[in-house]
C-alpha cells in the first residue's frame, strides 16, 4: 500500500514514516511540506491512502483534500490534525475524508488504519471513526 505523508512539522513526518514502516506492505511515496507539493505529490505517486494535516503553507488542508478527491474518489484519506473542532470534523467529512483523527490524542490511530486496511481479517484494536461509508464530494 502506497502511503503519502503531508504535514508541515518533520518530526511529525518523520514519526509517522518510522511508526508506518514497521507494517509490512507500506511503502511511504513521499513526505510532502505544504499543499501545492502534496498535490504534484499525489499526481505523480498515486498513493492508496493519504495523511492530511489540515493547517500547512501554500495551500490548506481543506483545499488539498478537495483537490484529491475530485482527482480520485477511492484513495483512503486520513485527516491528522491539531485542529479537532466538530465543525473542522464535519468539514472533512463532507469534502470525503475517511477518518479525523486529533494529532495529540489519536496520533497512534493511524498506525491501526493502516495495518487493518492492509490486515482486514486482524485482531487489531478498530477504536477509531469511519467518517464515510460512501466518499461524496461536495465542491461547496
Amino acid at each position: 500500500m502506497k502511503v503519502l505523508i503531508v504535514d508541515d512539522s518533520k518530526v511529525v513526518s518523520k514519526r509517522l514514516e518510522e511508526s508506518l514502516l514497521d507494517i509490512k506492505g507500506i511503502e511511504i511515496t513521499g513526505i510532502a511540506e505544504d499543499g501545492l507539493q502534496a498535490i504534484t505529490d499525489f499526481t505523480n505517486t498515486k498513493p492508496d491512502l493519504v495523511i492530511l494535516d489540515l493547517m500547512i503553507p501554500k495551500m490548506n488542508g481543506l483545499d488539498v483534500l478537495r483537490k484529491i478527491r475530485l482527482q480520485n474518489d477511492e484513495v483512503t484519506i486520513i485527516v491528522l490534525t491539531n485542529y479537532n473542532q466538530s465543525y473542522f470534523r464535519d468539514l472533512c467529512a463532507s469534502l470525503g475524508a475517511d477518518y479525523f483523527l486529533d494529532k495529540s490524542a489519536e496520533f497512534e490511530k493511524v498506525y491501526q488504519i493502516c495495518f487493518n486496511t492492509l490486515n482486514p481479517d486482524s485482531d487489531q484494536n478498530t477504536d477509531y471513526l469511519l467518517l464515510n461509508d460512501k466518499k461524496k464530494v461536495k465542491n461547496g
